[in-house]
């Protein structure tokens, strides 16, 4: 589900008519955000958040519709949207990730059963 929306709002993104450099800058800023995100949020509620944005994005896509008034359509913004939130939280769950490994560099059960409580 997800990943699927996801593959598609990139589809979305490296087929809109963008010059690269806005491409570009706009894939930093999604990277700097999930930065952000991760500094703002403990290890354990990326997931729940992730989850709650997928929740909302259509009330998100609904947003950029009315208030854009673009003449996209709600598929697109659903896409888009989807792949803006998915590219942000895999940046701060792979900065999270990376930035809390233990010492050793290695990952044990106990370990990661104590990062993500579920």
């Amino acid at each position: 589900g997800a990943a699927a929306l996801w593959l598609a709002g990139l589809r979305l993104f490296l087929r809109a008519a963008l010059p690269r450099r806005k491409k570009i800058a706009w894939s930093v800023l999604l990277l700097v955000m999930g930065v952000g995100v991760s500094a703002a949020l403990p290890l354990g509620q990326l997931w729940s958040k992730f989850l709650l944005l997928l929740a909302i994005l259509p009330l998100l896509a609904a947003a950029d519709v009315w208030l854009l008034r673009s003449g996209r359509g709600f598929t697109f913004w659903v896409r888009a949207c989807g792949f803006e939130v998915g590219t942000v939280f895999a940046a701060a769950g792979g900065r999270a990730t990376c930035s809390t490994l233990p010492e050793s560099g290695h990952w044990s059960s106990a370990w990661v059963e104590a990062a993500w409580p579920l």
